[in-house]
């Protein structure tokens, strides 16, 4: 755990007598947070304390590499309730984990009373009951029972009047009355489908981890869901914070004798947090009673030499037990937890390769597979997203691009055909690079296999308002998990300019007395149109959304000159940050009036609050990090951080981003004869897909490139939980010439 405000874990340094500093600190935000055979559906799930969702049962065995993102969708279980009861007791909702609370009621009708002053008599109306839900006792299967409906009244009061209508005296009415523990609202969900996975607390990335087992990890820390802090009031906040729990998988008739083992593979910190000596990573079993057991955990380091920096394989017996408790049963779940700091992206451990099967042994340590181990990179050379109208060729791009990829085991064959390719996907379809395949051989466990952009890629028809490339890599392995074998990069050219991939791993700020700034440098190859400015805000202090700052915008700084003056060319006055729990985390403030500028702009912000405003770094992409500027003592200077790492500070160019209005994004692709639109657009919610063909699929790709939303058979969706900006969605249907991709503005 933390007992310190700031957590120097990178860089800082101390500037004046004004003590200023520039630092590097975890990020207690993450902006990117905002699969198995079904059988007959057996078990239900308590999540939220409101929602009971059914689930399907899995079988042995199960594998999850993590390639892909097996974690429960965003806001599934909220937007898929089949039923919804009011009011629900029964003395299995406590120990089932649904959350209650305490009244008293009776079981007879309770009346109202008046007294009618013309006739000289007491009048009484009978009250409207209060309907309640009764799923009976027990808690092995009671929310699988059919409900019943009972009708219950609060006491009431009898009164005595005076002949004048005044209250003589009053009587309690309380026939049978009894004390009720109830949930006021429980709504039923049917469970999401083709996942492993229950919910989503976790956080699955391909950014965190340093030399995983192969792409893709899930990151337990301090953040919930929404990549929020679960208690920022302080900085000593801590308790139990994230879990990742199964689905329920059939261990009926099995036995210890069969030797089913769990393993998987974890490691501390990563690009990460260290885990404290005080914080720790748990693994639980749930037995046939709905018990969690602890069958193995471990402890934080002490200090940062004391991290081993790799990936340490663990394999855990199911063990035999009493058969009132066993592990043995029909809906056996296993989760991982930890106990760590709750203000934020802290204490962080990383989870890859989990396998649950029968007929292993302690021993079984080898993984047959042959996989990537991270993400490709963008394909251009100077950016990680580059603005259309600023693109001017082959000399964007990258000359080369390496790619981890891991052997796992030594008596796999090494000798493989690995394959390159990529095409356009908007506004038109192309070959942007043809096919190429080559052979190569794994001599050890990790081999770098390039890929060569500005060689290769023939980017024709500019200029153009958008692009989208998608770029491809991939080798027949053979084995059990293909998912892994193949990467994928959809790099949108539209009117975002940004140094950094989405996701941050740190928190950068200055802190102390005094006038601060901090500019970014972004060079342009043609005059533009300057229309915002997008930021990813962390709080490693806490909640600091009542800092008061400045953008600015500067045509040049000057470094290291006290008498120089930085007159911005724009400002915006008097800001707020605002913290975002949304897919890509970004604030965007838009200009006043769209900006004209051209070579080289520096945007930033000011302020003189001593409070550190935190806005998130990413580790994976070191293309900003030269053109990260600060001021303080009077002048500018360098950034002094020296981890490779850029800003999450954005700009955004072209006026029809600014009117919103004037997007068509309807665009049937020339390839294709297959009529297809999507209406309105923009828009704030709906989309409709009008096509005259049945089970359309559509990937829906946020500015990064990332897939946000896939969904099968659509003629309609919603993107109302997405935040405001450009996406691109690409249909298809299979067995037919169905592939097109359109731009949509979400308001």
């Amino acid at each position: 755990m933390k007992h310190t405000v700031f957590i120097f874990a990178f860089s800082l340094l101390a500037t004046s007598v004004f003590a200023q500093v520039e630092s590097l600190s975890p990020a207690t935000f993450n902006a990117s947070i905002y699969h198995a055979a079904k059988q007959q559906q057996h078990k239900y799930l308590i999540d939220k304390s409101q929602y009971v969702i059914f689930s399907d049962t899995l079988s042995l065995p199960f594998v999850d590499d993590f390639s892909s993102n097996t974690l429960r969708s965003y806001k599934w279980a909220q937007n898929n309730i089949t039923a919804s009861y009011t009011n629900v007791f029964g003395t299995c909702l406590g120990p089932e984990g649904i959350s209650t609370i305490q009244g008293d009621f009776i079981s007879d009708s309770s009346y109202t009373y008046t007294y009618d002053t013309i006739l000289q008599k007491t009048d009484s109306v009978a009250d409207v009951p209060i309907v309640f839900t009764y799923f009976g006792p027990g808690t092995a299967s009671c929310f699988s029972k059919t409900p019943q409906t009972n009708y219950f009244w609060k006491p009431y009061y009898r009164y005595i009047f005076n002949t004048d209508g005044t209250v003589q005296d009053t009587v309690l009415v309380n026939p049978g009355l009894q004390t009720i523990n109830y949930a006021p609202l429980v709504h039923f969900v049917q469970g999401e489908p083709n996942k492993k996975w229950f919910d989503n607390y976790a956080f699955w990335n391909t950014t965190y981890p340093i030399s995983p087992p192969t792409i893709g990890v899930v990151t337990l820390d301090g953040l919930n869901e929404y990549g929020l802090p679960y208690n920022n009031t302080n900085t000593s906040t801590f308790g139990d914070a994230d879990y990742f729990t199964s689905y329920p998988i059939n261990l009926s008739g099995l036995s210890v004798g069969d030797s089913v083992y769990l393993s998987f593979f974890y490691e501390g910190k990563g690009l990460g947090d260290k885990p404290e000596v005080g914080d720790s990573l748990i693994l639980e079993f749930r037995d046939v009673g709905g018990v969690w057991d602890s069958v193995w955990g471990t402890p934080g380091y002490a200090t940062l030499a004391a991290v081993p920096n790799v990936f340490q394989q663990v394999l855990v017996l199911v063990p035999d037990r009493p058969i009132q408790n066993s592990y043995f049963h029909n809906s056996f779940q296993f989760r991982f937890r930890n106990k760590a700091a709750l203000y934020g992206a802290v204490d962080q451990w990383h989870i890859d390769y989990v396998k649950l099967d029968a007929g292993r042994s302690a021993v079984d340590t080898i993984i047959q597979d042959i996989a990537f181990v991270y993400p490709y990179q963008p394909i251009t050379k100077n950016f990680s997203l580059l603005p259309a109208d600023q693109f001017i060729g082959a000399t964007d791009l990258s000359d080369t691009l390496y790619f981890t990829i891991q052997n796992l085991d030594p008596a796999n064959p090494t000798n493989k055909f690995i394959t390159r390719k990529a095409s356009m996907l908007y506004p038109s379809a192309s070959v942007v690079a043809p096919e190429v395949s080559e052979n190569f051989n794994i001599v050890d466990f990790n081999l770098n296999q390039g890929t060569y952009p500005f060689s290769e890629y023939n980017i024709t028809g500019m200029p153009m308002d958008s692009f989208v490339i998608l770029s491809e890599k991939y080798f027949g392995s053979g084995d059990a998990l293909p998912d892994n074998d193949t990467l994928k990069l959809t790099q949108i050219f539209s009117n975002v300019m940004a140094y950094d991939d989405g996701s941050a791993e740190a928190a950068y700020g200055l802190s102390g007395v005094g006038l601060k700034k901090v500019a970014v440098e972004f060079p342009l190859a043609f005059p533009d149109t300057l229309v915002g400015i997008q930021i990813m805000y962390n709080n490693i202090e806490g909640n600091v959304g009542d800092l008061v700052f400045n953008f600015n915008i500067w045509d040049s700084i000057k470094l290291g000159d006290v008498n120089f003056v930085d007159e911005p060319i724009a400002t915006l006055d008097n800001k707020k940050p605002i913290y975002i729990d949304s897919a890509n985390g970004f604030t965007t403030y838009l200009l006043d009036t769209p900006l004209l500028v051209s070579n080289k702009i520096y945007a930033g912000w000011v302020q003189t609050d001593e409070r550190s405003l935190q806005v998130g770094f990413d580790f994976n992409s070191g293309l900003g990090l030269q053109h990260l500027f600060a001021f303080y003592s009077g002048n500018w200077h360098p950034t002094v951080i020296t981890d490779q790492g850029s800003l999450m500070f954005r700009l955004i160019f072209d006026t029809n981003y600014w009117g919103a209005d004037s997007y068509n994004a309807v665009k049937d692709l020339e390839s294709s004869d297959i009529p297809l639109q999507i209406f309105p657009n923009p828009t704030q919610d709906k989309v409709y897909v009008q096509t005259p063909l049945e089970n359309t699929d559509v990937r829906l790709y946020n500015m990064m490139g990332h897939e946000v939303m896939m969904l099968n058979n659509v003629t309609s969706f919603s993107i109302a939980d997405l935040p405001a900006g450009i996406y691109f969605a690409r249909f298809s249907q299979e067995h037919t010439s169905l592939n097109q991709t359109v731009k949509i503005v979400k308001r």
